[in-house]
């Protein structure tokens, strides 16, 4: 009988584990990289915001704030926008960010995509509603906004809230606000969905106080006493009046006169 023996090929594993090896080194290394290029990125966007925090030519929303300016920064990568022109136009109302709906107009008509807006009212002198429209340059088709009335505005309470706009220039109002609900139907990628300043101070509450108020049911501590002076109280020793003698000279010379009556 002979006995056959077969050798592990010892080289074909040590190749299929190098050739498992390689890919995975491949991958930390573009991992690394990644994180690397991540950090380096964060690292130029922090000094970036450091320097427009400390210009004089930012509203006060970015003035000193780096967070903030950071945050326009991304922004305006997003939208493609000068930071400058972003921090200008960007404002914080109740803690959201807010375009001004001039640099929104201004955005879609230098967009290239849509031809510049137009604004239709119902009547030049004493406009009640109004709508915005655009052509889309790549189809040709007619974009016709939102139809937008004072009698909305006053039914949303727009117009009914102290100090507002509408009372005073409803036609800018009505073209402000058209052009507002345009853009988030047509062109949302550009103003990234925000809202502008005037909606934002008609839609958004202001912040409200939760403090919590004093229980009525509850007593309130008692207040604590006034602290009393404390005097020290002098000691005056009562002097005879006039001629008067003290009153043990008294009973000395009683003493004496009855010694004298006693003696034969």
């Amino acid at each position: 009988m002979k006995w056959a023996f077969t050798l592990p090929n010892t080289m074909e594993n040590d190749e299929t584990k190098q050739d498992a090896i390689v890919p995975q080194e491949a991958q930390n290394t573009g991992i690394l990289a990644q994180v690397q290029a991540e950090t380096q990125a964060f690292e130029l966007v922090q000094r970036q915001a450091m320097m427009l925090s400390k210009s004089t030519l930012v509203p006060k929303d970015f003035a000193g704030n780096v967070a903030n300016c950071a945050i326009a920064l991304n922004v305006a990568k997003r939208t493609r926008l000068d930071p400058l022109m972003v921090c200008q136009n960007l404002a914080i109302i109740h803690g959201r960010p807010s375009w001004s709906a001039t640099a929104l107009i201004g955005m879609v008509n230098a967009s290239g995509k849509f031809s510049p807006l137009r604004f239709v009212f119902d009547s030049d002198e004493n406009p009640s509603w109004c709508y915005a429209v655009a052509r889309d340059m790549a189809t040709n088709e007619e974009l016709k906004g939102e139809r937008i009335t004072l009698e909305m505005a006053k039914k949303e309470g727009w117009s009914t809230k102290n100090g507002s706009k509408w009372l005073t220039m409803p036609g800018q109002m009505l073209r402000y606000r058209a052009a507002s609900f345009w853009s988030r139907a047509y062109a949302s990628d550009m103003s990234l969905g925000m809202y502008t300043q005037d909606e934002v101070r008609d839609f958004a509450e202001p912040p409200r106080n939760v403090t919590p108020k004093a229980n009525p049911f509850v007593a309130e501590p008692e207040p604590e006493p006034e602290p009393v002076e404390v005097v020290e109280a002098q000691v005056v020793e009562d002097k005879p009046k006039g001629n008067a003698k003290p009153h043990a000279d008294k009973i000395a010379e009683a003493f004496e006169k009855m010694a004298k009556e006693v003696e034969p």
